[in-house]
């Protein structure tokens, strides 16, 4: 069979691993990207920029030229419309059979599947799942796959993710910079897949409840020489640093002891990961920064411990986060803390307890979202009603009690917040009114490009992704 990954944007280890499983299993396999500049779903839309830096005409060329026999789309809430679009223009154009995967069709299976632009959807995992589609595709669906038959679904068994992450091949490196050489700085990696966490609105909820049958969980992790051999055998010039895309880095605090010294002695490369803030993540920070750890991201959310685990489903002592931010920061790894706004029951009071914390327990920079209800997350569930999932990431979508106004004032001081001296932090705490005019997407962009490590995955390769891109339109003109 003939495969074709279409893509929206950034690497994904994801399709990584699948194009391995399908290479390996004897089927040619390509990728298009549709880099979608300045219209990415649910962060940064400049619609006049959009239009005439669009590549979307030259991936359906691309995809026209390749005659696929299937087109596979990973597919997030924001970028369902784009998905939708993209795969009824190629049906048309090349007559390929479309499967959906990612968060959303594993969470809304049934409204993604009745989609006429859709022809198989993978819920979960699909290492196993789609090779065994594409082996039978005119059978019935393979544990994990749905299909439809006279326009009504026709489900497979529930999915089986694999048990064994280091028995699956590694991921396929090299797809992503064949599309574009834009792709080849750092590398990704992941030790583990799942999370050993409940949080309320994320979409390891969805996962845990689909493999729940599987009796797999959801949480499984890696042998440390398997993670270092893929790293050792790592193809191409030397990657200048590592990005682990585990949802939490310190799951597993044992494997950690052995893996750190391991790293540091065979790899060596710096590395960023996402870390949990629980009690014995402070102490861990020196042994991070000694294997070579130069930026940690953690969750915060909010302030109030008991709201926190009651409502986002996260139990974190505000002591522990503290602790773990200024040993970090004293181990001399970059902090990142990430903030929710536009909960339905936050309050002013609240707000300035948070930005009073920071003042005193400063990161080195904040994300700050507003709140965005998923579907299939136990959050959307219960707050069912309030809005769905089509809002914009960008604005606040009326969650809160607060007015949009007020809410844009606290996101801009909780932003700004770790680039204030002392003085004017713990003066500004609790007043966001003198920051509500910077407010918005140019703020965020600044932030991130102003203060970052100069390795920092996620804003290189948006700086990349765009330079090389608008480049690429350009040349033509000769400019």
């Amino acid at each position: 069979m003939k495969v074709l990954f279409v893509h929206n944007g950034y690497e994904s280890l994801g399709i990584e691993y699948l194009s391995a499983g399908l290479k390996a299993a004897g089927h040619e396999v390509r990728l298009v990207i549709d880099p979608c500049l300045f219209d990415e779903a649910g962060f940064w839309r400049v619609p006049a920029l959009a239009r005439f830096f669009s590549f979307k005409e030259a991936a359906l060329r691309e995809a026209e030229a390749f005659r696929p026999d299937f087109a596979a789309f990973s597919v997030f809430t924001d970028t369902l419309p784009w998905a939708l679009e993209m795969a009824l223009e190629i049906k048309a154009r090349t007559g390929a059979r479309t499967v959906f995967g990612g968060i959303h069709p594993s969470a809304a299976p049934e409204t993604t599947l009745a989609e006429s632009a859709v022809d198989f959807v993978c819920l979960g995992e699909g290492d196993l799942a789609l090779p065994a589609l594409l082996a039978a595709p005119d059978g019935p669906p393979p544990p994990g796959i749905w299909g439809k038959k006279n326009g009504r679904p026709v489900k497979g068994a529930p999915p089986a993710p694999p048990a064994d992450l280091d028995a699956i091949p590694r991921p396929d490196k090299r797809l992503f910079p064949s599309a574009a050489p834009v792709f080849s700085s750092g590398y990704l990696v992941s030790s583990s897949r799942g999370c050993p966490h409940a949080c309320a609105y994320c979409c390891n909820s969805v996962y845990r409840e689909l493999y729940k049958a599987s009796g797999v969980p959801c949480l499984r992790r890696r042998s440390p020489e398997s993670v270092l051999a893929e790293l050792e055998a790592a193809s191409g010039p030397k990657p200048g640093f590592v990005h682990f895309t585990d949802e939490v880095f310190n799951s597993d605090y044992a494997w950690l002891e052995k893996f750190l010294p391991l790293y540091k002695e065979r790899v060596g490369l710096p590395f960023s990961c996402f870390v949990f803030p629980d009690a014995r993540l402070a102490a861990l920070a020196p042994a991070l920064a000694a294997a070579g750890c130069f930026k940690a991201q953690l969750g915060v959310q909010r302030f109030d411990e008991e709201r926190r685990a009651e409502l986002l489903g996260r139990r974190a002592a505000n002591a522990d986060i503290a602790a773990a931010i200024r040993a970090l920061k004293a181990a001399g790894v970059y902090v990142t803390c990430d903030n929710i706004l536009d909960l339905p029951d936050e309050s002013e009071a609240e707000l300035r307890e948070l930005a009073a914390f920071y003042a005193a327990n400063t990161p080195d920079h904040n994300e700050v979202f507003f709140l965005r209800l998923y579907p299939g997350t136990p959050l959307a569930a219960r707050l069912a009603g309030r809005k769905d999932a089509t809002g914009g990431l960008m604005a606040p979508s009326g969650h809160s009690p607060l007015t949009p106004r007020r809410q844009a004032a606290w996101f801009s001081l909780l932003t700004l917040l770790p680039r204030l001296p002392a003085f004017a932090r713990r003066f500004f705490a609790g007043r966001p009114g003198a920051f509500a005019p910077l407010g918005g997407l140019g703020l965020r962009v600044a932030a991130r490009l102003l203060s970052r490590p100069r390795r920092d995955f996620h804003t290189g390769r948006f700086l990349r992704l765009y330079s090389h891109f608008i480049f690429a339109k350009l040349k033509p003109w000769n400019w």
